[in-house]
């Protein structure tokens, strides 16, 4: 059950908090006030996406929060995608200009599918898309299958479907593979082997590259590094030939001065490294060589590492990986005929299990066909319509995921008229109410808290309307209803009543909410009855309304 709705900067409204209780809560306020945008609002929370235009006007961001109370079965589903609930469930919708949206619960952020998967449990939000969703007969099969409890076993049904035609597939793949068998059984020896045959190592590329680098400047190492031997050790005037005259000079200087020990100790140290140095770079020298046998294997290998590259993988890493890949699928054509068998008779024995549970649906949706009828024909008499005509048909089709039934709903509005489809026949009114009719009957059997209507007194008034509100208050005895309204008669059958008022404050235009208590109630009745002008009469008559409804 929704217990708050706080709304920031989201179209008119400011910064608003209400408060909704249990039964019956209608929602009135002059046309453009803004009765939609509470319904709007909860519909955000529901998951509904938001626009940039939503947000009011000189502000950044609009943010809407709904406190819940928990149903059980959710707490688990909520556990499982890491968020924890103690108490209520804290819904927020977040939209930042020019930005994306968030949503949160529990002050957790989680994906849109999440949060409309979650308030599919939690409110049902019927509107105008509601009312034209029954111009689809796909829905029809939907709201019978809700009546008639179907759920685990259209579940069970769906599931083995999917096997069954995920099989199917599988199965249609392995026999186009039979037709190829041998070439491509031949196409991937073929590259298993060019592959294989290459020994590729890993970091080999790596390695030759470095190889080839250090073949081609074989001339120009054995040049410098001579030239650095000559310099450093070999040559007149040679680096370490001076440093051995700095040395005896130091040494000389240091008999006088103690002082200079480190210093001599330190140049000591650079001739040694020095030597070193030198006796590593000749050695280095010495072993420099070039090979034009080695450097043509070096770009051969190079070349044959290129052209697999180019035809199986960017790494030789990836080469491997292709590699796995190709054995596996030689194996699996290879073995084909044994999959295709285990396929066949797993098929054999799903599809008889498939025809069974389609069958079995089958038969409990037309059981239940007549007393949906019945009861939708009861309803529409209460709401005006007891002189229309309302069948169910069912036609059998191809199995599909829903089953092998086609169902849709036929209505005649005028005696002596033919039924004829729905989606043909019934105006915007008529559609309002058969979609009340289907709502107050599955409201018997489905268990979510809240049901949101809104338009749902299109093209009705009089007896008719006050026969709705009554439909909404018997609804409402075992759900929260939020209803938007502009009749009284719908008005008055209402345990709380929230009022949507425009103003104007420093020329800007705020919509405000304020939860009316009875005096306030007749005021917004008498002004529904009678517009701008409210008289003696039109409060008399509001307050006579308000006492018929507390009757009922």
């Amino acid at each position: 059950m929704l217990k708050v709705l706080h709304i920031r900067n989201f179209a008119l409204m400011a910064d608003l908090t209400v408060d909704f209780d249990k039964g019956l809560t209608v929602i009135t306020g002059e046309t453009g006030a803004g009765k939609s945008m509470v319904v709007e609002a909860i519909a955000a929370l529901c998951g509904d996406r938001m626009d940039d235009i939503s947000i009011r006007s000189g502000k950044d961001f609009a943010e809407i929060t709904g406190v819940f109370d928990i149903k059980p079965a959710l707490v688990h589903r909520l556990k499982k995608s890491g968020i924890e609930i103690e108490q209520d469930l804290i819904i927020r919708r977040k939209i930042e200009r020019g930005k994306r949206q968030y949503s949160f619960i529990n002050d957790q952020l989680i994906s849109l599918g999440l949060l409309r998967d979650l308030a599919q449990e939690m409110v049902d939000l019927i509107g105008q898309y509601e009312n034209q969703s029954l111009f689809f007969p796909k829905n029809h099969l939907v709201l019978l299958d809700a009546y008639a409890g179907l759920a685990d076993l259209k579940s069970q049904y769906t599931n083995n479907f999917r096997e069954f035609r995920s099989l199917q597939n599988r199965l249609a793949s392995l026999l186009e593979t039979i037709k190829q068998k041998d070439e491509k059984i031949d196409y991937l020896k073929y590259q298993i082997n060019e592959i294989e045959k290459t020994d590729l190592k890993p970091d080999e590329e790596g390695q030759l590259d470095l190889e080839k680098n250090l073949l081609l400047s074989s001339e120009k190492r054995s040049v410098l590094s001579q030239e650095i031997v000559t310099t450093l050790y070999e040559g007149e005037g040679s680096v370490i030939e001076n440093l051995f005259k700095v040395k005896e000079s130091l040494d000389e200087l240091s008999g006088f001065d103690p002082n200079l020990t480190e210093l001599k100790e330190r140049l000591e140290n650079a001739i040694s490294t020095i030597d070193d140095i030198y006796r590593e770079l000749n050695s280095y020298h010495n072993k420099i060589e070039f090979s034009q046998e080695r450097l043509d294997y070096v770009l051969e290998r190079l070349e044959v590492v290129n052209k697999i590259k180019k035809k199986y993988g960017k790494t030789i890493d990836e080469i491997k990986g292709y590699l796995g890949g190709i054995k596996n699928e030689l194996t699996l054509i290879e073995t084909k005929d044994e999959e295709i068998e285990k396929i066949n008779g797993a098929l054999n024995g799903l599809e008889k299990k498939v025809i069974v549970q389609a069958e079995n649906l089958s038969l409990k949706r037309r059981k239940f066909i007549s007393p949906l009828k019945k009861k939708i024909l009861e309803l529409l008499a209460h709401l005006g319509m007891e002189k229309a005509d309302f069948d169910i048909r069912i036609n059998e089709k191809h199995l599909e995921e829903d089953g092998k039934d086609e169902v849709e709903f036929y209505i005649s509005t005028n005696p002596g008229e033919e039924l004829k489809p729905l989606r043909r026949v019934a105006s915007g009114g008529e559609i309002s109410r058969i979609t009340l009719c289907l709502k107050t009957i599955l409201s018997e059997v489905d268990k979510i808290p809240t049901m949101i209507f809104d338009e749902v007194d299109i093209g009705i008034g009089g007896r008719i309307a006050e026969a709705v509100g009554d439909l909404l208050a018997m609804v409402s005895k075992g759900h929260q209803v939020v209803c938007v309204t502009h009749l009284p008669q719908i008005t008055m059958f209402a345990d709380n009543h929230i009022l949507v008022k425009k103003e104007v404050k420093d020329k800007e235009t705020f919509a405000n909410i304020i939860k009316l208590d009875d005096a306030m109630r007749k005021l917004e009745i008498a002004r529904m009855l009678g517009g701008k002008e409210i008289t003696k009469k039109t409060m008399a008559h509001a307050a006579e309304i308000l006492q018929k409804g507390k009757q009922k």
